[in-house]
């Protein structure tokens, strides 16, 4: 499949697929959206068809055959299987798609016309051709590369393509930014994939390159978690709800055919061809055998089986009508149970807010443990949320909060298990496959239950963005992420310190046993340094 070439770098590019909603509308038009009357771009929407998973009956399909045993076992229940290893999470994708024989509904907010984005849509046609009925739902704020693709995958008998809060003005797209910033500023950011609504997916990641350790520029570390049982339901509920919403529009819609040239055919064509090049086998090769997904899946089944509570945003949250119960943050802090000597948070965007920093304060000052692992300056792919978040720092430590960052390029034996192999069969850049970028939503509450998902612990998620999540009741699972931190932190990143100054330093620990320690944040320039402290000046946290 051919790939367009970006005039941005691809960090350059991720950084603004997360701030292009509403960074540039705060800085150039927020001296305008005060004067301008209330006008909502959102095209007209016809009357949608309302489709429910649960309509079409897959009991009988071959997947339904290995879990509805196990769910007879454990009524009530969900059973649960961590996906860590980025190339175990895409074999796990490719093979519950060619393993798919009735539905496959498929919710993202990035879909990338990549190696990993092509490979995905290469068996999502396949999986079409015999008869498996696909929804695919997108948010619109990263779909402009792809509205071309969407509209020919649309034209599949068995392929439903939506995009999710589109904006009107589809090639002056900051025409939108200005007079509709409140509705444009509000994305859908959930990640499920549901294969015969009896398997879920759901984490961080998105079908693009970087999340599957492929991208030629730098790897997200992710994770996701497969979901069988109760909690399986419940993602399909919600991917329901997102379908039949008035803001999810029919991609021919939206998108002007005149614009495109691309027929099914030929993208099933080009999508063939993608699939045969050597390199690309090469990598579907490695991921098949990271951990023998399909041979487990098949033969060898054991999962976790637990109570576990899907926790999801309404998407009357993208109109700023849901309610209070509706929001994830709050189902979230319902079904929490009070930490009694360890809170463990992982999130690639973190911003406490006073609210949120006073609490973490506070459970710290009772004597119970609370780490906080988030990205370094270097590793942040969006340095305006670093600001914000570096605001916290100081007073976090101060109350015994522990703070560790996340390294951008991590010593060589630290690299993922395969990292060599992808660099001289998938002909994968090595100086890419060497950094990285924090990207994993999660935490941990004693040894008692732990949190997944897309929620990051910002303000954006909070309040602005629609997620998704699973709040697990596993002793076992927090039990391993809790010691996978004590054994892994000082390989991964900084720890932040106080000195006798009260100035953060941070430390690593070198493979050799020593340790440096830096003064001054690591790989950050003075003029950075400045222009990061002026931007934690402006009013915008709430946008982070």
């Amino acid at each position: 499949m051919a790939q367009f070439p970006d005039q941005l770098s691809p960090l350059a590019a991720a950084q603004l697929r997360r701030t292009s909603s509403y960074t540039a509308a705060v800085l150039l038009g927020c001296s305008l959206i005060s004067v301008l009357p209330a006008c909502s771009t959102l095209p007209k929407q016809s009357a949608p068809v309302v489709e429910y998973a649960f309509a079409t009956e897959t009991k009988h399909s071959s997947l339904a055959q290995i879990v509805l045993p196990l769910r007879a076992q454990y009524p009530n229940l969900t059973g649960y299987h961590l996906l860590y290893d980025p190339l175990e999470a895409f074999a796990a994708r490719i093979h519950l798609i060619d393993r798919a024989e009735k539905t496959l509904d498929l919710q993202y907010y990035i879909w990338d016309n990549d190696k990993i984005g092509s490979l995905a849509l290469h068996s999502i046609i396949q999986a079409a051709d015999r008869g498996v009925k696909v929804r695919l739902l997108i948010d619109d704020n990263n779909a402009k590369k792809m509205e071309g693709i969407y509209l020919a995958l649309d034209q599949h008998v068995n392929i439903e393509v939506k995009l999710y809060n589109p904006y009107r003005f589809r090639h002056y797209r900051a025409m939108d930014m200005v007079l509709d910033l409140k509705r444009i500023n509000r994305r859908m950011h959930n990640k499920s994939f549901i294969a015969d609504n009896q398997i879920a997916l759901i984490g961080g990641r998105n079908m693009s390159n970087q999340y599957y350790n492929v991208s030629e520029n730098y790897q997200f570390s992710d994770v996701d978690v497969m979901l069988v049982g109760s909690a399986a339901d419940e993602i399909v509920h919600s991917f329901d709800d997102y379908w039949n919403d008035d803001y999810a529009f029919d991609v021919q819609k939206i998108v002007n055919p005149k614009h495109y040239s691309l027929r099914f055919d030929s993208l099933k064509q080009q999508l063939d061809s993608h699939y045969q090049i050597s390199t690309v086998q090469n990598y579907l090769d490695l991921a098949n055998r990271s951990h023998a997904f399909e041979e487990w899946l098949n033969h060898s089944i054991q999962l976790d089986w637990i109570k576990a509570e899907i926790v999801s945003d309404s998407p009357n949250k993208i109109r700023a009508k849901a309610k209070k119960e509706q929001h994830l943050n709050f189902q979230l802090l319902k079904h929490l149970e009070k930490p009694e000597h360890s809170v463990d948070i992982i999130s690639a965007y973190f911003v406490p807010e006073k609210k949120g920093a006073k609490m973490l304060g506070e459970l710290a000052e009772r004597d119970i443990r609370v780490r906080v692992l988030t990205n370094s300056f270097s590793a942040n792919d969006v340095s305006l949320v670093h600001a914000f978040y570096g605001k916290y720092r100081k007073d976090l430590l101060k109350h015994d909060v522990e703070l560790y960052e996340f390294l951008s390029a991590p010593e060589t034996q630290n690299l993922n298990t395969y990292t060599e192999e992808i660099a001289e069969k998938a002909k994968v850049s090595l100086k890419g496959l060497s950094r990285s970028s924090l990207h994993a939503k999660l935490m941990t509450i004693d040894e008692k239950q732990v949190f997944i998902g897309s929620f990051n612990f910002d303000p954006r998620s909070a309040y602005l963005n629609t997620e998704i999540g699973v709040l697990l009741d596993s002793p076992k699972l927090a039990n391993a992420v809790h010691q996978t931190m004590n054994q892994n932190l000082s390989k991964y990143a900084y720890k932040l310190l106080l000195d006798a100054n009260q100035s953060i330093n941070w430390k690593i620990q070198r493979h050799n046993g020593s340790v440096k320690t830096y003064q001054n944040e690591p790989k950050m320039k003075w003029w950075q340094r400045a222009g990061v402290k002026i931007i934690s000046w402006l009013p915008i946290e709430g946008f982070m």
